[in-house]
């Protein structure tokens, strides 16, 4: 069964910024809640083959994906690797006045029952996690 979940923020970062930070998939285990790793294996103009690692409450999944870039405007990443029938994680970045809107909406649906039971009581707040963990990587970054 897919799920859908949903987290945003108005920041007062640029679109440019936010975008940045969220591009810049080789980061994500610095800072991620959960991920453990997280490489680019190849690049092609605005698309990427990412290889991940997370770990969402018991469970250790690995799994690879590809990114599509937008830039300034939308990434999306996306996979069909088991665990996952489907898995996608959407970020978009809206203008607005001297910062910007950040919406990260996550599709997604497993391939074991077991195993979507066993995610779903952690997935909304692990999307909460991830978007207040990017908030606390652009102060770091942005704020001076």
């Amino acid at each position: 069964m897919l799920r859908t979940y949903r987290a945003h923020r108005i920041v007062r970062w640029t679109p440019v910024q936010a975008y940045d930070l969220v591009a810049d998939v080789d980061s994500y285990p610095d800072f991620l809640p959960g991920w453990r790793h997280a490489r680019v294996v190849a690049r092609d103009n605005n698309r990427a083959e990412v290889e991940q690692q997370i770990g969402i409450g018991p469970l250790t999944l690995r799994f690879d994906s590809t990114a599509t870039f937008v830039p300034h405007t939308r990434i999306v990443i996306r996979s069909r690797a088991k665990p996952f029938v489907s898995l996608d994680l959407r970020w978009s970045f809206t203008p607005l006045g001297d910062g910007c809107r950040v919406d990260l909406v996550i599709d997604a649906e497993f391939r074991s029952r077991a195993m979507a039971l066993s995610a779903a009581p952690v997935m909304d707040a692990l999307t909460q996690r991830i978007m207040t963990a990017f908030e606390r990587r652009a102060r770091c970054l942005y704020e001076v």
